[in-house]
């Protein structure tokens, strides 16, 4: 009967130990990358959203022209976002000519300058606001998005033919990646252009917003 030396039997039992280390090993980082990269690191991502919208000149009937409204809010980061109101505001423009260039330096550090014309006038021709379960547990439900989905928005309104240079389209949105019903108190306010601005009422720190200008139509 032939015999292994004591030598061949270590470098075996060596042998099936690093085997077993390198099997645990691969089994720990499995399991890292199921439960930390794809569950533990995304839930503690910010929310993130990408909201964008158009306008388009319908058409014109006693006297009105008609306006749609097309909007979009898309979740493009890592972890679910909750909405919790959503606003869309149109401003009418008239504009007035100049007799000497306009610099207005309102903003700090911007500076426009306008040479023939300038804005005369804003006057808020439509708004829709509309809050969900989340802001208070008395309104609808709203739309619960997971990484990648949308969720489309659209509605209409008319302004008088003749009234306007132009129609300038604002969109607003609050949102939340932790879906507590009654949890996101909102004040409604709105900016020096009409836009909707939403605030958290308590100052909830997983409260987020945005305000974005979203199309411009000339009526000339």
């Amino acid at each position: 009967m032939l015999r292994r030396p004591p030598g061949h039997r270590g470098v075996a039992a060596a042998r099936d130990i690093l085997e077993i280390v390198a099997i645990l090993a691969a089994g720990i980082w499995a399991l890292y990358v199921f439960v930390y990269e794809q569950r533990l690191k995304p839930a503690g991502e910010p929310p993130s959203v990408i909201f964008t919208g158009s306008l388009q000149r319908l058409g014109q009937h006693a006297g009105l022209i008609q306006f749609g409204v097309r909007g979009k809010v898309v979740n493009n980061g890592q972890t679910d976002v909750s909405i919790i109101a959503l606003g869309f505001a149109a401003d009418g423009l008239r504009y007035a000519p100049l007799s000497k260039p306009f610099v207005d330096r309102a903003i700090h550090s911007t500076t426009i300058y306008e040479r023939d014309a300038r804005v005369a006038s804003r006057t808020i021709v439509y708004r829709l606001v509309e809050l969900t379960q989340l802001a208070e547990p008395k309104y609808g439900s709203g739309s619960r998005l997971h990484p990648g989905q949308e969720v489309p928005y659209s509605a209409t309104f008319a302004v008088k033919s003749g009234e306007f240079d132009a129609i300038t389209l604002y969109g607003s949105l609050a949102y939340t990646k932790f879906n507590i019903q009654g949890g996101y108190p909102t004040n409604v306010e709105h900016t020096p252009t009409g836009a909707v601005l939403f605030t958290s009422t308590n100052d909830n720190p997983n409260y987020s917003s945005l305000e974005v200008t979203l199309d411009e139509v000339s009526l000339w």
